[in-house]
């Protein structure tokens, strides 16, 4: 079903590339996972499964370049070195969309409600954002966050915005930490009062422990699939229909599970998308 899918898609506007041709142009797609996750090399390497079973639906071969620093990544999307690229961080992948240079193919489905979660041991839920602004306002000590240029901070800064414009009060300052599990053993033991994470397995742990959470930002989607405009509105369109697809054939769905994603992938309103830009501050 999925190679009739793409053929049918590729066929129709001649994109099929044979003999030397094919094998003289080649793809290439950029994976990074984040920057405040311990995350799996083993697991990582498993995409190199999906850009060959990708490569062989478009006729062409795909090379798999692996980019965890987001310096170097958003360097390689601005120079348009990267065909395709599964972003986990909605701010780098957001960059290149809104310039026009690519496509947003589709996002993970499991993580469409991604959002940064305020930790406190003392405080109070805030009903508003004007709360929240208040109780931040009251405090001496910064906000905790993760690494100043992950998603989760983002996330942060323009939550801390909004809130402080609503109660008219100043922002507090940020204090850093490298990982998102790092983020309770601030509040634990003194160095801030209020810190945000992302990590729903963090939030459950500190819930459970008796720990509150005050106020959560608006969801974004995560590890977003997008496509450089280059390649055309018909490769484009046979990326997604192989990415949204894979969740319903049993090889798609073996790997599926080898990167996390077992739920696949889904197409995201791309007007919607560029609008968080917006507000993220971009």
């Amino acid at each position: 079903m999925l190679t009739r899918i793409v053929a049918a898609s590729l066929a129709a506007t001649g994109l099929f590339l044979c003999g030397a041709a094919s094998a003289q142009h080649a793809l290439t797609f950029a994976v990074n996972e984040g920057v405040t996750y311990r995350g799996s090399d083993t697991a990582r390497q498993n995409y190199r499964a999906i850009a060959d079973d990708l490569g062989k639906q478009l006729k062409l071969k795909i090379n798999v370049e692996m980019v965890g620093d987001y310096a170097a990544l958003e360097k390689g999307l601005a120079a348009k070195t990267y065909d395709i690229a599964f972003i986990h961080p909605t701010h780098i992948a957001l960059a290149p969309v809104k310039r026009g240079e690519y496509t947003l193919a589709a996002v993970s489905k499991a993580h469409t409600g991604y959002k940064a979660s305020f930790l406190s041991k003392s405080n109070a839920p805030a009903a508003t954002a004007a709360d929240l602004g208040r109780t931040l306002a009251a405090g001496s000590k910064p906000v905790g966050a993760p690494d100043p240029n992950s998603i989760t901070t983002w996330l942060v800064r323009a939550t801390l915005r909004d809130a402080a414009a609503a109660a008219k009060t100043g922002t507090p300052p940020l204090k850093f930490t490298r990982y998102q599990d790092s983020i309770p053993f601030m509040v634990d033991n003194g160095f801030v009062d209020v810190a945000a994470t992302a990590s729903e397995a963090i939030v459950k742990e500190w819930t459970a422990g008796g720990g509150k959470v005050i106020a959560s930002s608006r969801a974004v989607p995560i590890k977003n699939l997008i496509v450089a405009n280059s390649l055309g509105k018909d490769q484009i369109d046979a990326i997604r229909a192989y990415f949204v697809d894979m969740v319903n054939n049993a090889e798609g769905q073996a790997k599926l599970e080898r990167i996390g994603l077992k739920q696949g992938f889904v197409t995201y309103d791309q007007n919607n998308y560029v609008a968080l830009a917006t507000w993220l501050g971009m």
